[in-house]
């Protein structure tokens, strides 16, 4: 392994910087050649009995999904070979369906592929209470060895919390085959770890919110290493892609550590998941998780940019902004439709009274210097972030990833309220930055 991720597998302990008793469930990650030597041996170890879930799309069946049943054929298992059709997507009615085909005398699963198969059979594991083991084929997403599944569910993306894997097996030469475009969208994923962190600190700061510095610290060391390699990751090279697999493993681990996405996911997701959501309503494929990321990290780190050159004194937020959440019930109909009361009580867990608001913006002045320090010693300048998406391939404007800026728009002005988390969108509200410039926001961003 390139980085300390072995030391942190399976060990419970409690945190010098934060306070709180930590545990990784996750026991082993296996990532080299001859990995799926071993399938068998480990297989045995965390099953009751010799039955087994491999599940797979039409895709990673042929990459990887083929021979990790038939290893364990050969090791004598029961498999239950469970192959779903493209175009997949992580919603309730996938999930529900893979637990109809799901095998119930089974005691261990197998998820083989990336994001979208590794949160449904996550989801449906933790339902049934078995463990499972995944197999990566691509270097895509941090949600690996996370605590949660991201889930599209009667069409509002939400995260909920499952068991982390018991383990996870791979071959290098496995996650380097993929598709460059998923490398990219995985190194994309992994560089929004900066603007979620700072997001964290200031929930912490203006809401007490629980914050432990380890999972930045952990993915920093992974970023240095990775940042040197970035024309590597550009050409799929197998070393350099393996390197990122594991440091989005590192990723994951961070959130279970924090007990939820919080460390990974903040303004930047919540785009992501608006586009996607708007996306799939429509009928439309959408991009790339980690595309939609990239493009949203750049935003959350051109508003923190503009948050810096903002003084106290003149911060002012809208009067639309003390409208109470009820009062905004046919605004959210026309915006959301049947999903509009879900994402309405969302939001009116976060909303803010004029008294309450105004608190907020004290404490927020009170601690400027504070608040200017967090976002220093993490920020990246949007400008180098957009340097780091164009060596890499992936997209650094909105039009590549099939988005107009009307659409953008939307999502940058709408997209908190889909979360009842807080982050740079609802900050910038707070000190009126949006919704009043959001077109200088898309112009700085170089979009308008």
């Amino acid at each position: 392994m390139v980085f300390a991720l072995a030391d942190l597998l399976g060990r419970t302990w409690k945190c010098e910087s934060c306070g709180l008793t930590h545990h990784v469930p996750t026991k082993w990650v296996s990532i080299a050649k001859g990995a799926f030597e071993l399938l068998a041996n480990f297989a045995i170890r965390v099953g009751k009995n010799q039955v087994a879930v491999v599940v797979a799309d039409e895709i990673t069946w042929e990459v990887a999904g083929r021979e990790v049943a038939n290893l364990l054929k050969e090791a004598k298992w029961k498999v239950c070979e469970i192959i779903l059709p493209l175009p997949l997507h992580a919603t309730d009615e996938a999930a529900n369906r893979l637990l109809i085909s799901w095998s119930h005398d089974a005691s261990l699963a197998f998820a083989v592929g990336s994001g979208t198969i590794n949160d449904l059979v996550k989801w449906v594991a933790t339902q049934v209470k078995v463990p499972y083991i995944v197999i990566p084929t691509a270097a895509s997403m941090n949600g690996y060895t996370s605590p949660i599944s991201a889930l599209l569910i009667q069409g509002l993306k939400r995260t909920q919390p499952c068991q982390p894997p018991e383990g996870v097996l791979t071959e290098p030469e496995i996650v380097a085959s993929a598709p460059q475009k998923m490398t990219a969208a995985g190194y994309a994923d992994l560089m929004s770890k900066t603007v979620a962190d700072v997001d964290w600190q200031i929930s912490n700061l203006l809401w007490g919110e629980h914050y432990c510095p380890m999972p930045r610290r952990l993915v920093a060391e992974a970023d240095e290493w990775l940042q040197e390699r970035l024309k590597s990751l550009a050409n799929n090279e197998t070393e350099a892609v393996a390197g990122l697999l594991e440091a989005l493993l590192i990723s994951g681990v961070g959130m279970t550590i924090a007990g939820s996405s919080t460390p990974s996911s903040g303004a930047e997701h919540l785009i992501s998941h608006w586009l996607e959501m708007k996306a799939l309503s429509e009928g439309k494929e959408p991009a790339l998780h980690g595309f939609q990321v990239g493009i949203g990290t750049l935003i959350a780190l051109t508003i923190y940019e503009m948050l810096l050159e903002t003084k106290p004194k003149d911060w002012k937020p809208t009067e639309d902004e003390v409208v109470k959440p009820d009062e905004r019930k046919a605004e959210f109909e026309l915006r959301y439709g049947a999903i509009a009361e879900k994402v309405l009580s969302e939001f009116s867990a976060k909303w803010l009274s004029k008294g309450r608001a105004e608190e907020a913006r004290q404490k927020l002045a009170a601690n400027w210097e504070q608040l200017k320090g967090f976002v220093v010693s993490t920020w990246v300048q949007p400008e180098i972030h957009r340097q780091h998406l164009e060596t890499i391939k992936a997209p650094t404007h909105p039009k590549e990833i099939g988005v107009s800026l009307d659409e953008l728009r939307e999502a940058i002005l709408h997209a908190r309220e889909i979360r009842r988390r807080w982050t740079v969108l609802d900050t910038a509200y707070l000190v009126g930055l949006l919704p009043e410039q959001v077109d200088h926001l898309l112009k700085r961003c170089k979009w308008l």
